[in-house]
């Protein structure tokens, strides 16, 4: 499971300022990294699946997520906001992180699995403190020891 995150997968946004081009920006460098094979599929698939149901959590992070046919191969982003987002969360604050997932519409399990662990451990302020503010090494270390 350890492919699925690298270095590579840790962003920092210096643009959006909405969900919409957080959604953009991670779509982008999911293309960029070989992950999905559609920049538009992708950013509407986490639209689509934030509108069904807001993947926001507290204390600034959030989990977008979808399972999409234009995901090739799964993989897990943590992305910083230089501007938080505003995003419907459990404590009506906005985000400054993301944790998200592309899952692939097939052979989808695994990936459901690792969404879940990685849901369960967004409820821990030191999880997300060490993501959102953590150095490369740190948060690589979190994202494997979370979904091993």
């Amino acid at each position: 499971m350890t492919n699925v995150f690298s270095s590579q997968h840790i962003l920092t946004d210096t643009q959006s300022t909405t969900q919409e081009a957080a959604f953009r920006f991670i779509a982008e460098n999911a293309h960029r990294l070989g992950v999905v094979s559609s920049v538009d599929g992708f950013a509407a698939g986490l639209k689509a699946r934030e509108e069904h149901d807001s993947t926001g959590f507290m204390g600034g992070i959030a989990v977008p997520h979808c399972k999409s046919e234009h995901v090739m191969s799964p993989a897990i982003f943590v992305v910083r906001f230089a501007h938080p987002i505003a995003w419907e969360t459990m404590d009506d604050e906005p985000v400054s992180a993301v944790v998200s997932l592309a899952i692939p519409a097939e052979g989808a399990q695994e990936s459901l699995v690792m969404l879940t662990k990685v849901s369960r451990a967004m409820m821990k302020p030191d999880i997300r403190n060490t993501l959102q503010t953590g150095d490369t090494e740190t948060v690589v270390d979190t994202i494997h020891h979370l979904i091993a």
